[in-house]
């Protein structure tokens, strides 16, 4: 035991007297459970398992949303490359009369 883990205990066994070990034994395990809560809660403490699947999920709604947005987007992706394929026969067409 480090000189500060003695330190603590000394500190903390005047306390163990007065109040009981049973009262400081549950403040010691209570604080324990609000981090490890904390923890959870934060995201810092999860099943690796849960986290794959998680990370699964995201990317097959990913890839849903993906095609969704490519099918929506593809008759004005369609008008678009039409309209520049005409703007560029246009200035061909000006090149031609120009000469």
């Amino acid at each position: 035991m480090d000189s500060d883990d003695i330190a603590n205990l000394e500190k903390l066994l005047p306390l163990a007297d007065k109040y009981g070990l049973a009262y400081i034994v549950a403040l010691v395990l209570l604080v324990i459970f609000l981090v490890l809560l904390r923890s959870i809660v934060k995201g810092n403490l999860v099943p690796r398992e849960l986290l794959e699947r998680a990370e699964d999920d995201r990317d097959r709604l990913q890839n849903i949303l993906d095609k969704e947005r490519s099918d929506f987007m593809a008759p004005t992706l369609e008008v678009l490359q039409r309209l520049k394929v005409d703007h560029a026969a246009e200035e061909v067409n000006e090149e031609n009369r120009g000469r």
